[in-house]
């Protein structure tokens, strides 16, 4: 079956709603092709950018921190989600100077993807920054971070040995080994 327009699922009402700080919850009333009403639940989350942040040509900053849903400190480059009305580009600035005391002086995007489409619609927009001047970590008053250096060697051992497991971490570092990136700025 080749899919169109008329295969689209309809919004019809908005069932259940939870707004949270991070996320929401939605239940939605829809109607299938058929004309069949279903409902679909999923998370709702403002996007959110991640940046491949190069401390030299071979040298990658990475956060750890613990991670509550999943019971586990993870490593993963640093990231953050979008303020209302926020551009992708000043919240990649924002984040990597709060989460590592570091500004870039050149940044360009690598990749917007959506993390589970089945569920959310959270989008993840890519960067890589280069260029970094040291300021101050200042990060939220409920992140605990600690700020790692690891060399491009280093980072591909850790993700064979499956200790880099975040995905916006193993998407950035593949798309940049692989030299997928969009536009530099």
């Amino acid at each position: 079956m080749e899919l169109s327009a008329k295969h689209k699922e309809r919004f019809i009402k908005i069932a259940h709603q939870y707004k949270g700080k991070a996320v929401g919850f939605r239940a939605d009333t829809i109607r299938l092709p058929d004309g069949r009403p279903r409902n679909r639940e999923y998370l709702t989350h403002p996007g959110a950018v991640g940046v491949l942040a190069f401390a030299s040509p071979t040298k990658i900053l990475l956060v750890k921190q613990f991670r509550y849903p999943v019971g586990q400190f993870t490593l993963e480059i640093p990231a953050g989600k979008l303020s209302k009305g926020e551009n992708p580009l000043d919240c990649v600035r924002r984040e990597l100077e709060e989460e590592t005391g570091f500004v870039p002086s050149k940044v360009w995007k690598l990749v917007s993807y959506w993390p589970t489409a089945a569920f959310s619609n959270e989008i993840i927009h890519l960067y890589v920054a280069t260029g970094l001047r040291a300021t101050r970590m200042n990060p939220d008053d409920d992140e605990y971070i600690e700020l790692i250096t690891v060399s491009t060697k280093k980072l591909e051992a850790l993700i064979r040995a499956g200790k880099i497991q975040d995905s916006k971490t193993l998407i950035a570092y593949s798309l940049w080994k692989a030299g997928l990136s969009s536009t530099k700025s």
